[in-house]
């Protein structure tokens, strides 16, 4: 029996995800949870670019998805922030439904969100349910990857990972987080404030 999904967050990430899930036959989406009022009350086919319809409709409310489709696990990819996702995280836990996360500062939380870190423990702990933060990069190519990739060698001396992009070509919200447009002066005063920042990297 495939496993149950609630797919949460329909952005970049999220859709790609959901794409994946369809795609395979051992997860079948039964919900799907955006706040955007142009995604809400539309077929989740319609949102994700898909030929076919998996007649699912985007809804807002995530507590009533998973009372009306008892998911088996809700996939949460609505932002890279805990302090953003931490009232999704709880609110899923409190009906008792494990967590996989793209957030990246979920991926290690106990870093800079130690007292998070903790709310979330408890609250997993008290559901009896897990809750995993994959990140995306970092998470995956500049972490898990390269630790896969030296499995096959008799001796690692040190590990170095150059990351390169052109965010010309990248979606405006990761263009905006990065603080592309700014001014010199403008682009400092938030790498102060730590408005601007590479999101998961110290985790």
């Amino acid at each position: 029996m495939p496993t149950k999904v609630m797919i949460m967050g329909l952005g970049p990430i999220g859709a790609g995800v959901a794409r994946q899930l369809v795609a395979r036959k051992n997860f079948k989406i039964v919900s799907a949870v955006d706040i955007d009022p142009a995604k809400a009350g539309k077929d989740l086919g319609a949102v994700l670019g898909l030929g076919q319809k998996p007649g699912v409709k985007v809804e807002a409310d995530p507590r009533a998805a998973i009372r009306r489709t008892k998911p088996q696990v809700a996939v949460l990819c609505t932002s890279s922030a805990l302090k953003k996702v931490w009232p999704q995280v709880e609110a899923v836990l409190k009906l008792k439904v494990p967590i996989v996360s793209t957030t990246e500062e979920l991926s290690y939380p106990w870093f800079s969100n130690r007292a998070l870190a903790r709310k979330i423990d408890a609250a997993a702990k008290k559901a009896k349910v897990a809750v995993v933060g994959t990140g995306v990069n970092p998470g995956f190519a500049m972490d898990a990857l390269p630790i896969a990739l030296t499995s096959i060698c008799e001796r690692v001396d040190s590990v170095r990972i150059d990351r390169v992009q052109d965010a010309r070509i990248r979606r405006l919200p990761f263009q905006q987080k990065i603080g592309s447009g700014l001014t010199p002066a403008e682009f400092a005063e938030k790498v102060k404030a730590l408005t601007v920042r590479h999101v998961g990297l110290n985790e």
